[in-house]
This record gives structure tokens, C-alpha cells and sequence, in this order.
């Protein structure tokens, strides 16, 4: 590919990464295009390589992204998995990241090359997957654990920028969701009745997927960060959850997973159920923000 191919002539691969999105392994690729390092920097043994398209036109500098990123990173590691390095791919809009990938999203971690793709400027959501999803294949971990995890560090001041967190009202050091932290989203799922029973969601994806996003990622959010604590967790509960994490990836059903949550955590995940929607039913919103 010529080293000063426009982005337009790019956005004319969309056809073979469509199709190429759909062969095996697609979800393994890395991006197509004209990529540069424009900023990054290493912390506790990670490099971090902050990439942009040549010619593209970016809404914030690689700069600061890359600097909340690196900051995203010293506060989070080593408690989990710091890989040697971390590239992550950084796309103008949600059009140029499907042209050059034929995923219809706004980010996605690619696990085998420890990399992630986004819209997002510093899309910590994504980098949290690389650090936190447990390396062995196949990979059987359902997706609430794992998205559950992302949201519980899916850190507004890291997540966006200065002028969006002002605009939206975000609060600092809990994941958030349209505005409102992801405790408060439960709680008001829980409210209308909404809120989805945990032990469906503990192995396979079939009813994860079934749910809207803005159901099951607060829900997932608001559990995991219940049991871990809010900011970076707490050590401890970090390692227990690592270790049900490796054992709940090589479960083969629902009765492995429910069995070794109760093993690493301490109790029964009904039990921890009850437990947080009492936690829901007493949480002050407006004191978080």
C-alpha cells in the first residue's frame, strides 16, 4: 500500500474487509490502512503505542489520549495481566473502523495481538479486555464477567475527554453509562424490573445477547465493581476474581462456573445477588455524581 494513500482511497477496502470480517479468524486481524505511532510511552513494563491513520483528521490530539491511557495503566497495573505491549488503533469515525475491518462497532479488543480498536480517543474500556480476559484457549469466559470487568474500569476522566465529561456530567472512579454511573443504571433497571437474574448470565452468551447493551453492560458493571470496590479494587478480591476467571474459562457448564465462584469468592453467587440488590436498593445517586 502506497505510504500516502488518502483516507477516502482507503475507505474503498470496506468490500474485502466486510467479506474478510466474515472468514475465520476475522476476529484475530488487525486493521487495515496506513498506520503511524503518534504518541504512547511505557509504564510498569508495558509499552503502549498509541497508532493513527495517515491523513486522517482526528475531534483530540494523540497526546493526551495516549497520556490518559499510560495514567489508565499505572493506576490499574500490575494487580492485572500488563502485556509486553499494547497497540492500540485509534479511528476518526465508526465508518473508517468498519471500512478497514468490517466490524459494525465503536471498539473491539484483539486479544491475540494484544491491540485494540476504537473511536474512542483513550478507549479504556477496550484496553481493560487485554489486561483482564484470561489468555487460555478457548476462550469460554461469558461476556458479562468480562464486560462486567471492563465496566467496573471504564473510568469517565480516562474514558473521554475534559470538555465531554463537563458536558455530560460524568462522575470520576465508577464506570459509567449515558450519564449515569452503572449502579445507578442497575438501580433503575431493578426498578422497572428490568434487572437481569445473574445466574443465566454466568456461562454461555446466548441470554447476555439476547438483552439490550443497556441492560446487561450497567448490570455486568454494577456487579463486578460491587464485589471488587470502586477505583482500582481491592487486591485481594482482584485475586480471587482472576482465579475464578482461569477456572470459569475452562468450565464446561453452568454448574462449573456457579461452583467456582462460590470457591474463589466466598459464597454463592445467589447469595451475592441478594446481597447487591440490597446494595442497589440503598444507592444515593446523586451523592456518587
Amino acid at each position: 500500500m502506497n505510504s500516502r494513500r488518502t483516507l477516502a482511497t482507503v475507505l474503498t477496502l470496506y468490500c474485502v474487509a466486510a467479506l474478510a470480517a466474515c472468514t475465520p479468524g476475522a476476529h484475530d486481524r488487525l486493521p487495515r490502512g496506513d498506520w503511524e505511532v503518534a504518541a504512547g510511552g511505557a509504564v510498569h513494563g508495558t509499552e503502549l503505542r498509541y497508532l493513527t491513520l495517515v491523513g486522517a483528521t482526528y475531534g483530540e490530539p494523540a497526546e493526551p489520549a495516549s497520556e490518559r491511557l499510560l495514567r489508565f495503566l499505572g493506576e490499574v497495573g500490575p494487580t492485572w495481566r500488563m502485556p509486553e505491549r499494547i497497540d492500540t488503533y485509534a479511528f476518526p469515525d465508526r465508518e473508517t473502523l468498519r471500512a478497514l475491518t468490517g466490524w459494525d462497532t465503536n471498539g473491539r479488543a484483539i486479544l491475540a495481538h494484544d491491540a485494540t480498536v476504537s473511536v474512542h480517543a483513550a478507549d479504556a474500556h477496550e484496553v481493560m479486555h487485554l489486561l483482564a480476559t484470561p489468555i487460555e484457549r478457548p476462550l469460554r469466559l461469558a461476556s458479562f464477567w468480562m464486560e462486567g470487568v471492563a465496566m467496573t474500569y471504564t473510568w469517565p476522566e480516562v474514558y473521554f475527554d475534559a470538555a465531554t465529561l463537563a458536558e455530560r456530567g460524568l462522575p470520576p472512579r465508577l464506570g459509567a453509562w449515558y450519564g449515569k454511573t452503572v449502579h445507578g443504571n442497575a438501580r433503575e433497571a431493578r426498578e422497572r424490573g428490568e434487572l437481569p437474574a445473574l445466574t443465566p448470565l454466568a456461562h454461555g452468551n446466548q441470554a447476555f445477547n439476547a438483552l439490550p447493551d443497556g441492560i446487561t453492560y450497567p448490570a455486568a458493571g454494577s456487579f463486578v465493581t460491587f464485589l471488587l470496590g470502586p477505583g482500582t479494587g481491592d487486591p485481594a478480591r482482584i485475586a480471587a476474581f482472576q482465579a475464578f476467571f482461569e477456572e470459569a474459562n475452562r468450565a464446561q457448564d453452568a454448574a462449573a462456573v456457579l461452583a467456582s465462584f462460590e470457591r474463589n469468592l466466598g459464597t454463592p453467587l445467589s447469595e451475592a445477588e441478594a446481597t447487591w440488590h440490597a446494595f442497589l436498593d440503598a444507592w444515593d445517586e446523586a451523592a456518587a455524581e
